[in-house]
């Protein structure tokens, strides 16, 4: 099982748990069935409707500290 995180363009969304493997999946079926969806993500993947499908870089090991 997987879980994707998911959000709608009335500031709606959440969490589903399902079967689906891939992300592309996953954007067909939580558009098919839930209006508005805008973004999708699972990890570091994610889908936007404004920017298609793309992957967060990880953080540099040091990024967030303060000296």
């Amino acid at each position: 099982m997987k879980s994707y995180i998911f959000a709608t363009d009335n500031d709606r969304g959440g969490v589903i748990l399902c079967d689906i493997e891939t992300l592309e999946e996953a954007v067909d079926y939580l558009q098919q069935r839930f209006k508005g969806v805008i973004r999708v993500e699972q990890g570091r993947r994610y889908w936007a409707q404004s920017e298609g499908f793309a992957e967060l870089e990880p953080l540099a090991p040091d990024a967030g500290r303060s000296g």
